[in-house]
């Protein structure tokens, strides 16, 4: 059978990253073997990502040294796959571009591929793509706006409340598409947990959510925030949530400070507050009654996997709780995420309670979950030292057995769609590094036996490291986990992305072999540094120019930012007035700058603070004033 037969077709043609680890891997390269390679490296690092680096590559390399780079109809390869792992790498992958360019493409360009993105419900792209793209007014066609905005903004829905759930079920190390990386402050929530202290902070102790802020309501100095909702003489079903899940964490916590035994007395003084089914709740998982309705629980089972696993952070009482919630009817489709820890938790019980968990596995057949994490368990070992314990890959199985396995729970699959559920068990259910190495054992068993490839010892090594440096991931990516000298511009970018521009530049820069190279990422990079990092730009004229290309494109998640944003501008210019006057008075010669900075001025009169002061600046504009308080113009 040729590859194409098995499965190993890919969406573009093998590139020069392929041919830089076909070199590496294969002992006795091949068209063949490099196609398969080819679809390795798309399964593992994502169809988006890897066109990306390749065509990347290979738009520099045509370059003949001046105009565009990339040809406007370069995204065209991009597809678009509603998955946020997929396509939020796509906003990114166009901003390098254009920043490669030098000139952004017309504004129609930006709008048709927003279209796109909205049309195909690629939610999380489309946002992330309207606040970094160069073109006017694309943040008006988006709705959808991340989780740690709504927490700021106080739009704490159901919605918001379901996106902060998944992202503490995650937990740090969990596929964290949410990531954004975009250009504004509250686009990425690297510490889920932080939430509901900062929306306590500003709007109160009002949602469920809130409760999970444990022991960092001490901390965080929240009493008095939680103390006017605990005063109020009738509860809403938020604060009864709230103050149900936050009294269970500190109730069962051990070693509270001062503070924090405070805060509980308080909440024990109003627990006769709370109604019938929270009280229940509350006595069930104080063992004060040994059964209760799971529909009473179902609404916050998500909440209570948290708050042990999370909060209170003890994984042999999570176990104890986990094997009542079956013992009353959980439905493992309640769960909104099952990853790495809920995993080890149905691994630890069934050494224990092995019939009870099977019996409940297989009562939740209609949750197609269930089946990787059958798998995930059955590929599971623990390790008992003297004072503690490693949940690991067994690395005595032997590949035939695991085969065996997956046939017995999917049935007959192709070896692609093996190799495929290999990647997502390394990711989502185990250890990256040390596991993820041996899943690559597996892998190169299949295609030896499969497609008779013979595979450099590096293959294992290296492909454990490229499962592991896909974007979602992008926090966890190393130094040590990159190919350096690959000598791939595109690689290089990307790893770029990943690290979001802030370091190793000059490891890239020291690894690339043509001076047109270094010169097209050095200036690729200088100009992302300069439009996602404007606080650092000491150069006058391009730091107005960025505050100014901000405010006009109008692209702001909501009213408060691009205020706050016009205030910096302002205070830059008033500074700049002050200590570079000269500087300021050149930059206005220009006719259209000065119209646009006068613009901005007249239309954000308001915000001048000491007009007195500001004088100066409204005669450069030649903005009339009646007062320094009342403008004319």
């Amino acid at each position: 059978m040729t590859s194409d037969e098995l499965g190993f077709d890919t969406a573009h043609r093998p590139g020069a990253l392929t041919r830089y680890f076909a070199e590496r891997w294969l002992k006795e390269p091949s068209a063949k073997g490099e196609q398969i390679i080819a679809w390795l490296l798309e399964a593992a690092l994502g169809r988006n990502a890897l066109y990306f680096i390749e065509k990347t590559k290979e738009y520099v390399d045509e370059w003949g040294g001046s105009g565009e780079i990339v040809p406007v109809d370069a995204c065209d390869g991009f597809v678009i796959s509603r998955d946020p792992v997929e396509d939020t790498i796509i906003p990114h992958a166009v901003f390098v571009w254009t920043c490669m360019n030098g000139e952004p493409w017309p504004e129609k360009v930006y709008h048709n591929w927003l279209e796109e993105l909205l049309k195909a419900g690629s939610a999380e792209a489309a946002y992330l793509a309207a606040s970094l793209w160069p073109a006017h007014d694309l943040m008006e066609k988006v709705t959808y706006r991340p989780a740690r905005w709504l927490v700021y903004r106080d739009q704490l829905d159901a919605e918001a409340e379901r996106l902060i759930l998944m992202e503490m079920l995650k937990g740090e190390f969990g596929i964290r598409s949410s990531f954004l990386y975009g250009s504004f402050e509250y686009d990425n929530v690297l510490f889920a947990n932080t939430l509901q202290a900062q929306y306590i902070k500003r709007y109160g102790f009002t949602h469920p959510v809130c409760g999970l802020v444990g022991l960092a309501a001490s901390g965080f100095n929240l009493k008095k925030n939680i103390q006017e909702a605990l005063d109020a003489p009738n509860w809403s079903e938020g604060v009864k949530g709230a103050t149900m899940l936050l009294y269970l964490s500190l109730k069962l916590s051990n070693n509270l400070t001062d503070p924090a035994r405070e805060l509980l007395n308080i909440l024990e003084q109003n627990l006769f507050k709370l109604d019938e089914r929270h009280t229940n709740i509350i006595n069930f998982h104080m063992d004060k009654i040994e059964k209760i309705d799971y529909n009473l629980i179902k609404d916050y089972i998500n909440y209570l996997i948290i708050l042990y696993n999370k909060i209170i952070n003890k994984s042999d009482l999570l176990m104890k709780m986990f094997s009542k919630y079956m013992s009353i009817g959980l439905k493992s489709e309640d769960i909104l995420y099952i990853g790495r820890d809920l995993k080890n938790i149905i691994y630890n019980l069934m050494q224990k309670e092995k019939e009870k968990v099977e019996s409940w596995l297989e009562k939740q057949s209609n949750d197609l979950r269930i089946k990787d994490i059958l798998l995930a368990t059955y590929l599971t070992k623990r390790i008992d030292y003297k004072y503690f314990h490693d949940i690991t890959i067994n690395e005595e199985l032997k590949t035939e057995q695991v085969e065996k396995e997956i046939e017995d729970i999917y049935g007959k699959i192709k070896c692609v769609n093996k190799i495929k559920l290999f990647i997502c068990q390394a990711r989502k259910y185990f250890t990256p590094g040390r596991d993820s190495y041996k899943i690559c054992n597996f892998i190169e068993d299949i295609l030896k036996r499969e497609e008779k490839i013979n595979f450099d010892c590096l293959f294992r090594e290296d492909y454990a490291k490229i499962i592991n440096s896909w974007h979602p991931n992008r926090n966890g990516v190393s130094k040590e986990e990159m190919f350096l000298r690959s000598n791939h511009i595109g690689l290089y970018l990307y790893y770029s992305i990943l690290k979001e521009w802030k370091w190793m530049t000059l490891d890239f820069i020291y690894h690339m072999n043509k001076s047109v190279e270094i010169k097209v990422y050095s200036d690729t990079r200088n100009k992302i540094i300069e439009n996602l990092y404007r606080h650092t730009i000491d150069d006058i004229d391009i730091k107005l120019d960025l505050y100014l290309n901000k405010i006009e494109s109008n692209n702001f998640p909501c009213e408060e930012i691009k205020e706050e944003i016009t205030k910096e501008l302002i205070i830059e210019l008033v500074n700049m007035m002050e200590n570079n006057f000269g500087k300021i008075e050149e930059y206005c010669r220009d006719i259209s700058r000065r119209e646009i900075v006068r613009k901005v001025v007249i239309k954000n009169f308001n915000l001048f603070i000491d007009k007195p002061r500001n004088q100066l600046l409204f005669d450069l504009l030649n903005i009339r004033t009646k007062s320094p308080y009342v403008l004319i113009y």
